[in-house]
């Protein structure tokens, strides 16, 4: 992924400096001086806990549960770890909010006139509430949160993996890292190339994570107004503080029957969190099977109502009548669906298909 960063000159001779995004402090390539970046976010990274032996195992058992002969014939690739970035942002959010909070009167009205006796003796009587508004009164209320919110510095919907934005805080089920919480175990990180991995560099930069926090979060403290009507509000983001973490994530691909499949194993639990994995076609077998069990059952039974003369009745009129030409309406429309299903199974059959994780 391209690298994001930002010029800035040197406080000694002039120079340029190429400072990337996280990065505390710097080295001029002109005379040399080490820089501190004072207003820089820092760099941490969530180690992971699991080996490429670990991850080759989970990918294994995942597929003996799905594909149990393909278990052996499946030649896995080496995983590559990667650490992939967050920003973690939190700040306060304050101010006031104004409106208009109607204000409802409910009473309970019976409903029906009987009054019944229950099984246990006693009487029985229906009541309603009736919500009346009788008029409203002026609401003013201080906003006072403290709130963060994590987002994705770089873009791993290739990965199957769910963006975190203002816009998107969905949950990333497997995942330790969520929408506005961070796990144990940060370390801080001042050299990559003292570890294992290769790390990606965020293509989000800090602005626009700022951004998206002050988004959310004006939304967070916007809830606070929920009801109100004609409302005005006055909310400020302030106290920032961000920090760029890295998440371990292990990818890889494996063949089977002449195709490749992506996999996608969490560096913390070991997990599969997204992958493709060969069927077993397990599926088609027992469809296949359920249909021959199905007109097994239904033509004798079918045959027996036509000898034996149960489809017959008497009309209104009194002249017998048969129900015969309804019954093969309904078994052409079984049959000709029943030919269908069995055309798609035998043009699958050979082909592979997937089942996504």
């Amino acid at each position: 992924m391209k690298k994001v960063s930002f010029a800035l000159t040197c406080p000694s001779c002039g120079g340029l400096l190429n400072v990337c995004e996280g990065d505390t402090y710097t080295v001029c390539p002109s005379c040399s001086s080490s820089l501190l970046l004072s207003n820089a976010a820092g760099k941490f990274v969530l180690p992971s806990r699991k080996s490429s032996i670990d991850v080759l195992r989970s990918i294994r058992r995942k597929l003996q549960s799905i594909n149990p002969n393909g278990t052996e014939s499946a030649k896995v690739s080496r995983p590559i770890l990667y650490y992939v970035p967050f920003w973690h942002c939190s700040a306060q959010v304050n101010g006031y909010l104004l409106g208009v909070e109607p204000v409802f009167r409910e009473i309970e009205i019976p409903v029906g006139g009987n009054v019944g006796m229950g099984p246990s003796g006693y009487t029985i009587s229906v009541i309603k509430n009736i919500k009346t508004r009788t008029g409203s009164n002026a609401v003013e209320r201080e906003i006072q949160i403290s709130g963060c919110v994590n987002i994705s510095g770089a873009d791993l919907e290739p990965l199957g993996i769910p963006t975190l934005s203002a816009d998107s805080q969905l949950s990333i089920q497997g995942l330790d890292i969520q929408r506005d919480t961070l796990p144990d175990g940060l370390e801080v990180l001042e050299n990559e190339a003292s570890r294992e991995g290769v790390f990606v560099d965020p293509i989000v930069s800090l602005m626009e994570a700022r951004a998206q926090t002050v988004k959310y979060l004006r939304r967070l403290g916007s809830g606070a107004g929920f009801g109100l009507e004609e409302r005005w509000e006055y909310i400020l983001v302030s106290g920032h503080r961000e920090m760029l973490v890295y998440y371990p994530l292990w990818v890889t691909n494996f063949r089977f029957d002449g195709r490749t499949f992506q996999v996608v194993v969490d560096g913390r639990s070991g997990e599969v969190l997204r992958g493709r994995f060969p069927s077993s076609n397990k599926d088609k077998r027992i469809l296949t099977i359920a249909m021959a069990v199905f007109w097994a059952g239904l033509l004798p039974v079918f045959a027996n109502l036509v000898l034996g003369g149960k489809l017959n009745y008497s009309s209104i009129s009194g002249n017998q009548s048969s129900c015969i030409p309804i019954i093969i309406i309904i078994m052409a429309g079984l049959a000709f669906g029943t030919y269908h299903l069995l055309k798609i199974l035998s043009n699958l059959k050979g082909k592979g298909s997937e089942i996504i994780v």
